[in-house]
């Protein structure tokens, strides 16, 4: 009964182990990565914040009311005369001497209901809204980048666990050739047909291939971590993917100069920066305009008792207008340095454009070179075939030496490398090729041609 036990829950600690785990196709990783990745979080917060100092500036053309309650407890004498004045209540008596001179404490309670509106602001208000528009704009497009990061990030993780899947298979067709060549040169030294060193080398071979096999394994291992790290999987998800071959991505058809125009179209990034130097501007110019003429309404009314009560009332309403004759230059000179900031912004513009024009040429030019590799290597892997077919049937002839094979199957191990990575560049570059033009999205997943 203790040993049921045991194994019953050892058996509910690898149940509870692998219950998270979960195989996920590209578009479905996509979708995983766009709601967990912290990047999505962090341009999620930054659009609110976007949207709550758009409100703020809204705000700053509303009017403004409160509410107050006081009371007051005085032996000051003016204090005590206006506080008959404002209950109403003076009479012939208040202004003799001793009343005047020794009121004794007065009590008066006050109520206030305010009211100030802001009619005229020189523009500032305008200004601030639109500076909060264009800031909202900026947020909404860098969270448009930041998705397009993400799916590229994805797209590259996930397409490097297929490769080093792949790269595993290469690995185990090599360690199986080389088992029967290791067992072939021991039996035919045991006969005497072969000297030791050829057997040794054949071992030595074995030993090699699985050495590639355990890296090739561990690579998928950190492969998978890669994915879940893009994804923003926490330590409690368990990342697989389906059994995918990596396919040859077709290079677009579209030349350099069009991939330029599309990506300075389109890139979202290009259009945030724009954005927020358009509200830079738009925020020196409510600088400057806050020392323009100002004009604003103002009203209250007021209710005065001895006891906590609303019985005498008192209203004021009028506009105040008003203009900065010298503040110490701090609106200019905060206007100046909003001025400033958006030459910076305007300087890295230029450079941004510039290199999106690099980021474009260098993924299309990575995808060309991955396509002639691939098929270069392709061709390579054909040949090598053929090469350790032909040396095969010579060594069991005794026209070729061991060492003659092991070079043959080692050149055919080379070659499915080559090839495996001309097929992992053209993928990932094609992902990042979407990425620099600004067209990267779940939509555009099944155009790139990558794994789906």
């Amino acid at each position: 009964m203790k040993r049921f036990a045991v194994v019953l829950g050892m058996t509910a600690l690898w149940i509870m182990g692998h219950a998270v785990a979960r195989s996920f196709t590209l578009r479905q990783a996509v979708d995983f990565a766009l709601s967990h990745n912290s990047l999505a979080h962090l341009a999620t917060a930054r659009r609110a914040a976007a949207r709550a100092e758009l409100h703020v500036a809204r705000d700053q053309s509303m009017p403004a009311i409160s509410v107050s309650y006081g009371y007051l407890f005085s032996n000051n004498p003016l204090e005590a005369l206006s506080a008959e004045l404002e209950r109403r209540q003076v009479s012939a008596a208040a202004f003799t001497p001793n009343a005047l001179n020794d009121p004794g404490v007065t009590k008066l309670g006050t109520a206030t209901l305010a009211l100030s509106w802001p009619l005229y602001t020189g523009g500032a208000i305008g200004a601030a809204e639109r500076a909060g528009r264009f800031g909202r704009l900026a947020a909404r497009s860098a969270a448009l980048r930041a998705r397009q990061t993400i799916i590229a990030q994805v797209v590259e993780a996930y397409e490097g666990v297929l490769a080093a899947r792949e790269a595993v298979t290469v690995a185990e067709k090599a360690v199986a050739a080389a088992r029967r060549h290791a067992r072939t040169a021991r039996y035919l030294y045991a006969r005497g047909r072969i000297v030791r060193s050829d057997a040794l080398s054949a071992a030595v071979n074995l030993g090699a291939s699985k050495g590639m096999l355990a890296e090739a394994r561990g690579d998928v291992r950190i492969a998978l971590n890669n994915l879940a790290t893009a994804m923003g999987a926490g330590a409690g998800h368990t990342i697989t993917v389906p059994p995918l071959l990596l396919p040859v991505v077709p290079i677009p058809r579209r030349g350099l100069a069009g991939l330029y125009r599309e990506a300075q179209a389109n890139r979202p990034d290009i259009k945030a920066l724009r954005d927020e130097i358009m509200a830079l501007r738009a925020r020196a110019q409510a600088a400057r305009d806050r020392s323009s003429f100002q004009i604003r309404l103002d009203a209250q009314s007021q209710w005065f008792s001895e006891i906590p009560d609303l019985r005498h009332n008192a209203w004021t309403v009028g506009a105040v207008i008003s203009k900065s004759l010298y503040d110490g230059d701090r609106n200019r000179d905060r206007a100046d340095v909003l001025e400033q900031r958006a030459a910076e912004l305007d300087a890295r513009l230029a450079g941004l454009r510039a290199r999106i024009r690099n980021h474009v040429t260098r993924a299309y030019d990575r995808m060309r070179t991955a396509q002639t590799q691939y098929r270069i290597a392709n061709a390579n892997v054909v040949r090598a075939r053929k090469a350790v077919a032909v040396i095969q049937v010579r060594y069991g002839e005794g026209r070729a030496i061991l060492l003659s094979l092991l070079n043959a199957e080692q050149g055919l191990v080379q070659a499915r490398e080559a090839r495996l990575a001309a097929l992992y560049a053209l993928a990932a570059n094609r992902a990042a090729l979407g990425a620099a033009c600004g067209g990267l999205s779940r939509r555009t997943l099944a155009s790139l041609g990558v794994a789906s």
